[in-house]
């Protein structure tokens, strides 16, 4: 029987110097990978600042496992931030050394969809070499198209798969289930990682007092990746969001602690429509019921129908008083927040986990696949919209109706957010430094040699930068306007037009004020396109076209955005 291992040790270079002119580098099994077709190296070496001057050796020889490899010019120093020709006599290939973990899977069958097929893999950083068999399978729905494939992984003590085997990387939790995300539809890599890591940063269960090892969300770490010696670029390593990350409570004899992946857009993961449920279905409305397992007890989607028909259903006063028994309000609001700071439009309704930690305590968001966000769509297209509030028809709801002084209370989350991790100039600083580290250490030229579809640009940054600046200003308008006239605490002879951005009707506040109930409506160059009398309180806009108008009640223009 084959003996898998896992090495965890800090390995030292072998530096060899036959005479003063000669420096010999021996770099060990698992810290370097070799993709022949597209005649590319890239390899971790350790204590990389003791090469930066190599003006005294007429040669260097590099040694990766058995094979000698010498540079076709003697290098003036090895760093990060060049690449290098190098030959073992026989074929040239372009070196690169990266200071990211580097991951190699050998796999001797086709990786499919499901089920896991069996394979062996090498992870090596500054202080962990491990190998391990694992399982491999492809993840995801239209990513499974892309050239670039994301994979899912499952760690087993042997070939077989009997027995699962649960691992470290970094600091990231020990746990057997991880994702490798390959970020193809991110024009820079880099929008889901600092998503998934902002996330982690503002929010943190409300229960961690009794679970300290408990998570908000996924934490992620930058790899590169080799399958069968071929390259395959940039990955996010991430955890999986399930009961062990959360720490919910486990199943014993009832079902306690509840995790629900949405899927898909449904009536359920939207929080807009009431279908059926079939307690023989794994899925109901966009759901997929993740925990308690079915091995654990009988599918029943009762807890959950019960959440959304409260959601839906529910009168007015009964929401009012009830909304943070069922929701959690710390986690409601700042997800609401995370949601609108990256206008993650596809995690409205899809893209959630919903999940409770035991029972009689509320309902709370977890996100994955932030694929979308800052200035992206999901497919990676450029989508410069900064103007609308991302929500949907729920948020909509508890907005409207100011529960406990929703307003405020959300307004000044935002505030306090802006005063450090969500400052302007934090974040353009972020983005700018991780542009720049994946320039300088030549993570876009290796990936532009697997994966030419992106330019990686100057452009892509001031594009991302720019929607950023956008956004905040944005949004400190629509947090500091629209929720303090919706505060509790103002005047109540404000005239308010809710929700703006809205679709298909605008409601007005305290329409009683207004001398009389009529309106016009004027597009962005001054032609009055609508006007009317108003009743029931609101004006009906579904012949709009999206973008800005103006609209004038008693004579006072009041700007507009129609979703």
């Amino acid at each position: 029987m084959i003996r898998i291992f896992t090495l965890l040790f800090c390995y030292t270079l072998n530096i060899i110097s036959a005479n003063t002119q000669t420096l010999t580098v021996e770099i060990p099994q698992g810290h370097f990978n070799i993709d022949v077709a597209n005649e590319l190296i890239v390899s971790r070496i350790d204590q990389i600042e003791s090469y930066t001057n190599l003006e005294n050796y007429e040669e260097v020889i590099l040694i990766l496992g058995q094979t000698t490899y010498t540079f076709s010019a003697t290098p003036a120093s090895l760093v990060y931030s060049t690449s290098y020709l190098v030959t073992d006599q026989d074929n040239f290939f372009t070196l690169y050394f990266t200071s990211l973990p580097i991951v190699s899977v050998a796999v001797n069958t086709e990786i499919l969809d499901e089920p896991k097929v069996p394979a062996f893999l090498t992870y090596a950083d500054d202080t962990q070499l491990l190998v391990s068999s694992v399982g491999i399978e492809l993840r995801g729905g239209s990513s499974l198209s892309h050239p670039k494939k994301t994979y899912d992984l499952e760690f087993w003590e042997d070939p077989s798969g009997a027995y699962n085997k649960a691992v470290q990387f970094g600091n990231m939790r020990e746990d057997d289930d991880w994702i490798l995300d390959g970020l193809y539809n991110e024009p820079l890599r880099m929008r889901s990682h600092l998503a998934h890591k902002l996330w982690l940063e503002m929010h943190t269960p409300y229960y961690q007092d009794d679970e300290p090892a408990a998570k908000a969300g996924a934490d992620v770490a930058f790899v590169e990746l080799f399958i069968n010696g071929a390259y395959k670029g940039l990955y996010n390593l991430s955890e999986q969001v399930d009961r062990k990350l959360l720490k919910i409570k486990k199943f014993t004899t009832e079902t306690r602690g509840e995790l629900y992946k949405g899927v898909a857009w449904g009536g359920g993961t939207t929080f807009s429509s009431l279908p059926d449920y079939d307690n023989n279905s794994r899925l109901w409305g966009g759901y997929d019921f993740k925990y308690p397992k079915v091995t654990d007890i009988a599918t029943d989607w009762t807890n959950i129908y019960n959440l959304i028909d409260f959601a839906i259903n529910s009168s007015n006063n009964e929401l009012s008083e009830n909304m943070w028994s069922y929701f959690q309000q710390e986690n409601y609001i700042d997800y609401f927040i995370f949601l609108n700071f990256l206008r993650a439009s596809d995690n409205t309704g899809k893209n959630i986990f919903l999940t409770k930690y035991k029972q009689g305590e509320p309902y709370f968001l977890v996100p994955w696949d932030l694929d979308g966000v800052l200035g992206t769509n999901w497919q990676g297209h450029q989508d410069p919209v900064t103007i609308y509030p991302t929500r949907n028809v729920f948020n909509n709801r508890v907005i409207d109706l100011n529960i406990d002084n929703y307003a405020t209370v959300i307004e000044n989350r935002w505030v306090d957010l802006r005063e450090n991790i969500l400052n302007t100039e934090h974040w353009q600083n972020k983005i700018e430094a991780q542009y720049q580290f994946f320039t300088t250490n030549k993570i876009y030229e290796r990936e532009s040699i697997v994966f030419p579809n992106y330019d990686f640009d100057d452009e892509d940054l001031a594009y991302m930068q720019n929607w950023l600046n956008g956004r905040l200003a944005f949004l400190d308008e629509y947090f500091d306007d629209q929720m303090t006239a919706l505060s509790s605490d103002n005047p109540e002879n404000i005239v308010l037009l809710y929700p703006n951005p809205g679709r298909d009707k605008i409601y007005i506040k305290n329409i009683a004020f207004l001398e009389n109930h009529s309106y016009e409506l004027f597009n962005t160059i001054g032609k009055c396109i609508q006007k009317g009398e108003i009743t029931n309180n609101f004006i009906p806009v579904t012949s709009l076209s999206p973008g800005r108008y103006t609209i004038v009640l008693d004579k006072v223009a009041h700007q507009l955005l129609v979703e």
